[in-house]
């Protein structure tokens, strides 16, 4: 057994040597530096900075290449696998996931992921010496334990929702340990579970109840993001992927025969995730929590101007934005982050922006397009008043305030973008489009900037490498405080928001409707986040224009409008994937082909023509991520995942 020194170094440049068995890379054992480790605790100052370092394990959201939300599902999609060679989260979407060699592998921090492992030991190492820390009052000291446990359970929650069943690392391993024992046997789902979210409640009281200093506590974990959180992990324990899940995906077992799945469905586990949600909503709001709404910069703006950017500032809007409840302050939508989801040209009234950083190179497919709901709040294909069969027809835009505000008047565009709800303009950017910028002469909206993403066309494709290659572009990612001259745009930088008001009342709706089935709290909740941006009411919008208009009275029908409510407020954000995963509909949804326009023509009759870029795969084994095959060698213990 050959032990060896590994050396993990804080973003503030203190260096602690850990040593760790070879036989087990992802588990790290007490280090035997003592003098170092005592001295990392040995002052306020010190271990301040450590307790910075186990905040450092948390996913890199804004990643482009590991967050696998965004384009290990269909969300998103790229133009060129030789250009785009080093998204490992795209070659999931690709069908190019493997047992050996992991893509976006958060076991041990490989091919575009970090190690969750490495956080939980860290995490480990603070708690055991915190305590011993002389210039420190003990209230201080419970604080920073409550958010070092917080931070230790959800490493735990981030594996198990990527790999399932996990081994629990309560403690680090110590050196002068058998081997052996760092040798851990995954637990079932339901310890898992059990263990997290115990783990959150035992020194919760302990934790400030929400940000008060926005230049020094930002980003720290709060009651507000715990309980939002943990209502979040107990949603998925509820779900379908972990609740009495039968199929091929749960079936792994432990070498000694141990069933890692509850094959039996529990309706308990509904109730407690719906009680979490509550006590989350409630506390959230007794702190003046609220959905965002933007402000308007001049009064005499269309109502539909102001829902879109309601939608739009939610999640690219850190300050004063009421509805985020925990901002991942780590990682930063920068300017080239954004110039991502942007076209590499937008045109108006006086502005024109060409710059290399801004690349376009996150496109969105119709799958997504489609999804939104048509003006009336119901689904396109429900819509007994859309005409959803020739929705790829060429018409022309009328020049009435019903529609110039939210497209090009007398531009012809598929009949697909007219006729949408806000959070469809309010997310997308496309041909015969507009997109309202800060920037905009007077700040008017009538001089919104119009879109040509035709060929030739001055938002069309420009770059041999870097282009939009569906027609369609995410508004969600560009701040609208943005601002562009010729060559050169400067970004409004924010960050990520992981949990945000809408996504509780969602949870909370969708958990109240498996218990109860639809109920006046059910609408209520959902209610609230449709008005948001200028939708009626679920009930009265599927009476008056679905052509199923008895689907809210049922639960299964219920269950499906909120899949659908979720995909629409949350699109593009990277959340989908997930609960596409957690509810078991990967197979039905990520099985569709990935289409969108043929950019490369230049008549209107060309370019809106349907095309097919690639038709993906995804079966039960990829509910959960293979374990690497070097790890399943040195841990003759640990199982490898369902069908890999």
């Amino acid at each position: 057994m050959i032990i060896y020194k590994k050396i993990y170094q804080s973003f503030i440049g203190l260096s602690l040597c850990f040593i760790i068995l070879s036989c087990n890379k992802y588990l790290d054992v007490v280090p035997d530096n003592t003098p170092v480790l005592d001295q990392a605790f040995a002052k306020r100052t010190m271990a301040q900075r450590y307790l910075a370092t186990c905040y450092n394990s948390l996913p890199d959201n804004f990643s482009l290449t590991g967050n696998s939300g965004w384009l290990s599902a269909d969300e998103f999609w790229l133009s060129s696998t030789s250009t785009y060679s080093g998204y490992n989260n795209w070659f999931i979407a690709l069908g190019s996931q493997n047992g050996d060699s992991p893509l976006v592998d958060n076991w041990i921090g490989a091919r575009g992921g970090k190690s969750y492992w490495e956080g939980i030991s860290k995490c480990n190492t603070f708690l055991e010496n915190i305590m011993k820390v002389p210039d420190m009052d003990e209230a201080e000291k419970q604080m920073w334990t409550a958010e070092v446990k917080f931070l230790k359970a959800y490493y735990h929650f981030l594996l198990v929702e990527q790999y399932g069943p996990v081994p629990i690392m309560d403690k680090n391993i110590p050196v002068s340990s058998d081997p052996a024992a760092s040798r851990l046997a995954r637990n079932t789902v339901d310890e898992c579970f059990s263990y997290i979210v115990g783990l959150i409640d035992e020194d919760m009281d302990f934790l400030m109840d929400d940000v008060s200093d926005l230049q020094t506590e930002t980003g720290r974990v709060t009651k507000v993001a715990a309980k939002a959180i943990k209502a979040k992990i107990l949603m998925f324990a509820a779900s379908p992927l972990f609740n009495g899940n039968s199929d091929i995906e749960a079936s792994v077992k432990n070498k000694d025969g141990k069933e890692l799945f509850n094959h039996t469905y529990s309706a308990d586990k509904w109730e407690r995730a719906a009680a979490a949600c509550k006590e989350a909503i409630d506390f959230a709001e007794g702190r003046n929590k609220r959905l965002h709404t933007w402000t308007p910069v001049r009064s005499d703006l269309k109502p539909s101007t102001i829902y879109q950017m309601n939608i739009r500032e939610a999640f690219n809007e850190s300050s004063n934005n009421p509805e985020i409840l925990w901002l991942d302050t780590r990682s930063i939508a920068t300017t080239a982050i954004q110039g991502a989801f942007m076209l590499r040209k937008y045109a108006g009234s006086t502005t024109l922006a060409n710059t290399t950083t801004l690349s376009s190179q996150m496109s969105v497919p119709f799958n997504i397009v489609e999804k939104f709901y048509s003006k009336n709040g119901v689904p396109i294909e429900e819509d007994k008043t859309y005409p959803y069969s020739t929705r790829y027809d060429l018409v022309t835009v009328p020049n009435t305030d019903v529609y110039k505000y939210n497209l090009v008047a007398n531009r012809n565009t598929a009949r697909m973008n007219l006729d949408r709800e806000n959070r469809f303009y309010g997310s997308l950017t496309f041909d015969a489009g507009r997109i309202y910028m800060r920037q905009v002469a007077d700040q008017k909206d009538d001089n919104a900037y119009n879109i040509d993403m035709r060929s030739g066309g001055i938002s069309g494709k420009t770059s041999p490498t870097n282009f939009n290659i569906t027609g369609y572009a995410s508004k969600k990612h560009f701040n609208y405080q943005n601002s562009a001259t010729d060559n050169n745009y400067s970004a409004r930088q924010y960050g990520y928001p992981i949990i945000r008001l809408a996504n509780l009342y969602l949870y909370y709706a969708e958990a109240l409707n498996e218990i109860h089935g639809p109920t006046a709290d059910v609408y209520a909740y959902v209610d609230k986040v449709r008005a948001r941006s200028g939708l009626e009411g679920m009930l009265s919008s599927w009476t008056n224009y679905s052509n199923n208009p008895t689907k809210p009275l049922s639960k299964e029908g219920v269950r499906e409008i909120i899949k659908r409510e979720r995909t629409c407020e949350f699109a593009l954000e990277g959340i989908r994937f997930g609960d596409l995963r957690r509810w078991k509909d990967a197979i039905k949804e990520l099985n569709a082909p990935i289409r969108g326009w043929d950019i490369y023509q230049y008549t209107d009759a060309n370019y809106y023509r349907p095309v097919v870029f690639y038709t993906r795969s995804f079966i039960n084994r990829d509910y959960f991520w293979p374990i690497g095959l070097n790890e399943r060698r040195v841990n003759s213990n640990l199982v490898q995942a369902a069908e890999w």
